[in-house]
């Protein structure tokens, strides 16, 4: 939606170019910085850094690393000062969001069970926020024109390669089709000079979250369509067994309050409140529905219905990331880190599955090619 002020000053926003790679970078960041402070705080006992009086907080150096995350791109106008900038928020938010727990507490109790779900909800949402961004719309002239002269930045900087050139190209001929007539003349103009003019160009370089997908697409086809069948469904059937083995514990944690529950309970958690009825409950339920999509999503793979089942799948695994996965925060802490990280890569060889071979490469590469269609490595 483009929307004008009474001047006619068009204020409606427009998308970075590379914006998920920007995130991308900021996601692995805040993800990275929770899982080594956790762990480095375990490992050495939780010290800290002060005297009697003073107390140094690993949210202050969030802080700072987050004030200098944003002055950055502020002050600079180079490319790797996005870069630069995403990495320092990435890990600002990541020391900051850490020490919720002291924020939220009176007697500022950092192992606030809460803290935890609240941490991975923080990451979820940035989860999200970095799909939707991902995500490409219709090519708006007033958005490829403001692509492309940021894309001219790289030339200006004697750093233009290939690809970002034939991209330049097509922004700007997305761009000529503008209502404004000075916007679309300034459009045919740097696209005649780009197209005439004789441009010193480097190799192809794929950006970050392109030579990832790329590398994984490779991976996909040397493994195999029915290897990565066959590994899907070992991961559904893990996940399957996991939520009933899971729903079975808590039902018995509930319903018996002897000794051997308790022993079979600690075997399955690390932290469990058998008093919060209803979030264990709810935790049942979701676990036994995560687990009964999951066989179903099983039952149409192995029936030859491959798109169905992978799609009931990618329910279950959404369901369980969203629900069951913060519950899990909630009861068994930082342990459900390594139960997250599984079923996210789970998700994302579900994607590349999906891609590579269930739909037409064509209809999934967007508007603009990536990197794997010219990359040397089949």
């Amino acid at each position: 939606m483009i929307f004008s002020t009474q001047d006619g000053a068009i204020r409606s926003p427009v998308r970075r170019a590379h914006a998920e790679t920007y995130l991308l970078i900021s996601l692995a960041a805040f993800a990275g910085s929770v899982m080594v402070t956790r762990l480095f705080l375990e490992l050495t006992g939780f010290p800290q850094l002060g005297n009697d009086v003073l107390h140094v907080a690993h949210a202050l150096w969030g802080g700072l690393l987050l004030l200098v995350g944003v002055l950055l791109p502020l002050i600079l106008a180079n490319g790797w000062a996005l870069r630069l900038g995403a990495l320092l928020s990435g890990l600002g938010v990541g020391l900051f969001i850490d020490e919720v727990g002291k924020f939220i507490t009176r007697t500022n109790d950092y192992f606030y069970p809460p803290a935890a779900p609240l941490i991975y909800a923080v990451f979820l949402l940035m989860v999200l926020l970095f799909l939707f961004v991902r995500r490409k719309g219709d090519p708006n002239p007033r958005a490829e024109m403001y692509r492309a002269l940021e894309g001219l930045a790289e030339l200006i900087d004697n750093n233009l390669d290939e690809r970002e050139l034939e991209l330049l190209l097509l922004r700007l001929k997305d761009a000529q089709t503008a209502e404004l007539p000075h916007v679309a003349g300034l459009a045919k103009a740097l696209n005649s000079y780009l197209s005439q003019t004789e441009i010193p160009l480097l190799p192809a370089r794929p950006s970050l979250w392109h030579r990832f997908e790329a590398s994984v697409d490779n991976l996909a086809l040397r493994i195999g369509r029915a290897p990565m069948r066959m590994l899907i469904l070992m991961a559904l059937l893990v996940l399957i067994a996991g939520s009933m083995l899971t729903a079975l514990s808590l039902v018995i944690g509930i319903l018996v309050h002897d000794e051997l529950a308790q022993i079979w309970q600690t075997a399955v958690f690390s932290r469990v409140d058998v008093q919060s009825g209803f979030w264990l409950i709810a935790r049942v339920l979701l676990e036994t529905l995560v687990g009964l999509i999951s066989l179903a999503g099983v039952i149409l793979i192995l029936r030859g219905q491959e798109l169905r089942g992978v799609h009931a799948a990618k329910l279950a695994l959404l369901l369980s990331l969203t629900g069951v996965i913060l519950m899990s925060f909630y009861l068994d802490q930082f342990s459900a880190i390594f139960k997250a990280l599984l079923q996210f890569g789970t998700i994302l060889l579900l994607m590349v599955y999906e891609r590579r071979y269930l739909f037409d490469p064509q209809e999934v590469r967007g508007h603009y090619p990536k990197p794997m269609d010219y990359d040397a490595k089949p």
